[in-house]
């Protein structure tokens, strides 16, 4: 998987640049805790959705899917919900949602490459479908914009987007009860790439998810991801970073941010820097050698969590895939299964 579908396309916002973005007019400005896409304005928003039913998918031997639509900030989503095809558990099944990562043709997440609607689309076709055959029941959301969910615009949003993936996962979560055969009290997490970080950025905002897996994620902060992935688009790699590169690769970034009605930084929207209100056990998975979201982003994680003394597992891989293959992809798994039952 070339890193052109799973990493992010974000640039570089520094203190002096942040300033300039939140002084651009004279107007008065919410702060930035209130602010929809910051980590304290996701913790503050208040959210009730209710999903419905839209229409059976698909039967296979073992687990059933159907799609289910809800609203987001007044937008109409949609969602794969995967259930075990057997008798539920008195209490219900227990609930997994399944973040997916970055796709660079937002309506075409989900579609085969036969140009057929099948979520959660080939490069994931497995995945969630296999959290199912083992007994939970799998939502596997669009996001705003992705496929036929409204929202585009909001995917065009760089490094801000996965916020506002955040709040349609967060009114997905409130809106569990509406699941027939489901336990929404036993909610756990799994997300790949840019799905680790909008998981990341849910769970600072809600205690609900027990435990969550990040496979792979694209947690760097801003500037992290801004100067790995724009070194990595630069036609002329080999020229050094100056004070001048650094802001060619910021004035992305730096024009969505001027469109925000509310004073906001980098600071307050990257989920690394909100870590103290983590209560959600993770396991981190990652191969050393992926190029699409580096390794030591996870690294940075797991040293951040331990020194607030929050609660984790961390295994690396001897491989350069960015999405597990073959043997690892089973150890994932397993290793998943066996941290969620603790929790």
């Amino acid at each position: 998987m070339q890193l052109l579908l799973v990493g992010l396309t974000i640039v570089l916002i520094g203190d002096a640049l942040a300033q300039r973005v939140v002084e651009r007019d004279a107007e008065p400005h919410r702060s930035s805790a209130e602010s929809e896409v910051s980590v304290a304005g996701l913790r503050a928003k208040k959210i009730t959705a209710a999903l419905t039913f839209e229409r059976h998918l698909y039967t296979k031997e073992k687990i059933k899917g159907d799609l289910y639509s809800y609203l987001s900030d007044g937008l109409k989503l949609y969602s794969l919900v995967i259930t075990p095809n057997k008798t539920s558990p008195d209490d219900g099944f227990p609930i997994l949602i399944f973040g997916h990562g970055f796709h660079p043709q937002p309506k075409k997440y989900g579609i085969t490459n036969n140009g057929v609607t099948r979520r959660p689309g080939d490069y994931y076709r497995g995945i969630p479908e296999r959290y199912a055959q083992e007994g939970y029941l799998v939502i596997a959301p669009d996001y705003r914009g992705h496929n036929i969910s409204e929202g585009f615009e909001y995917t065009q949003r760089d490094s801000l987007s996965s916020s506002y993936y955040a709040s349609d996962v967060l009114h997905l979560i409130s809106a569990l009860e509406d699941l027939p055969s489901a336990n929404s009290s036993q909610l756990v997490y799994v997300g790949h790439s840019m799905g680790g970080d909008v998981g990341l950025k849910v769970m600072l905002a809600t205690n609900r998810i027990k435990a969550a897996s990040l496979w792979s994620p694209a947690i760097g902060s801003t500037p992290q991801q801004a100067l790995y992935y724009g070194r990595y688009y630069d036609e002329n790699i080999n020229a050094a970073v100056d004070s001048q590169k650094l802001a060619e690769y910021s004035n992305r970034i730096n024009a969505v941010y001027a469109k925000l009605p509310v004073a906001i930084s980098v600071k307050d929207v990257d989920p690394i820097n909100h870590l103290k209100h983590l209560t959600t056990p993770l396991i981190i998975q990652h191969a050393r050698s992926d190029r699409s979201a580096p390794y030591q982003w996870s690294e940075d994680l797991v040293i951040q969590m331990n020194s607030l003394g929050k609660e984790f597992l961390f295994y690396s891989y001897d491989s350069k895939h960015h999405l597990f293959k073959g043997d690892n992809l089973e150890q994932a798994f397993q290793r998943d299964l066996t941290f969620f039952d603790l929790h």
